[in-house]
């Protein structure tokens, strides 16, 4: 049993910057990005969070490094975070950063998945429907839509394997999503051989399948990530509005 990923043909360099524990200091990210940066990546995702009552003045290192990144030509993606809250978590809120929230598989903001000002996009992250009334995609009193599958390599250096593929929800599972169609519209040259980040963003937004209240909105920002649309020449999706500047 096999799962592929959404930009399959992708050359990932994955850059380690936590410990065993999935923890880590603002210093030791911050030296990632700028490794991946170095080594020529187009597209960085960052799947991890800090807490959300911290600022930016207190991890300096990590701005300046995805300001450096942005300054490079790299597209930055980060989880807004799973604690529910009314605000993105940094570094998902970072200036040059897309922040992504989590949808359900019914379309409905993931209960978890944190909202609020500066949220710029959506994409499955799985787990159960949020408690949003006038939203007629959630249904939190029924059986949760399925999580994100993904495959781990298991065992140390010289006996790793493939370990069974396994179910995962959060916004961390969201954000590659957006990370990998991001090279997805690299690689097919819909807006250009070279595009920038800020024209990644706008394609990826403006062809972004339009939920909750009409146009952006702080659960949902531009609305649910469509790489078919994306990608598609001179398309845009049905009901997607474009995000303001």
């Amino acid at each position: 049993m096999g799962l592929t990923g959404l930009a399959y043909g992708a050359t990932i360099m994955p850059v380690r910057v936590l410990d065993d524990h999935g923890e880590g200091d603002a210093s030791d990210i911050a030296a990632g990005v700028r490794f991946a940066v170095r080594h020529g990546a187009q597209v960085i995702n960052l799947s991890l969070e800090f807490s959300t009552d911290v600022t930016a003045s207190e991890i300096p290192e990590l701005v300046d490094a995805l300001a450096y990144a942005h300054r490079r030509g790299v597209f930055l993606v980060g989880a807004s975070g799973n604690e529910a809250h009314r605000s993105v978590a940094y570094p998902a809120r970072a200036r040059y950063v897309v922040s992504v929230g989590a949808t359900t598989e019914h379309g409905c903001l993931s209960d978890f998945s944190n909202q609020g000002t500066g949220l710029d996009i959506s994409a499955p992250g799985g787990g159960a429907d949020a408690v949003i009334e006038d939203d007629p995609n959630c249904h939190p009193a029924e059986k949760p839509g399925r999580d994100i599958y993904q495959v781990t390599l298991e065992g140390g250096p010289k006996n790793r394997r493939f370990g069974i593929p396994g179910g995962y929800e959060g916004t961390s599972m969201a954000a590659p999503h957006v990370a990998a169609a991001a090279a997805l519209v690299i690689a097919t040259k819909v807006i250009g051989a070279h595009p920038t980040p800020g024209a990644i963003e706008e394609r990826l937004k403006s062809t972004a399948r339009d939920l909750g209240a009409p146009g952006p909105d702080t659960r949902y920002g531009a609305g649910l990530l469509d790489a078919a649309a994306a990608t598609a020449p001179g398309t845009t999706a049905p009901g997607a509005t474009k995000a303001p500047e």
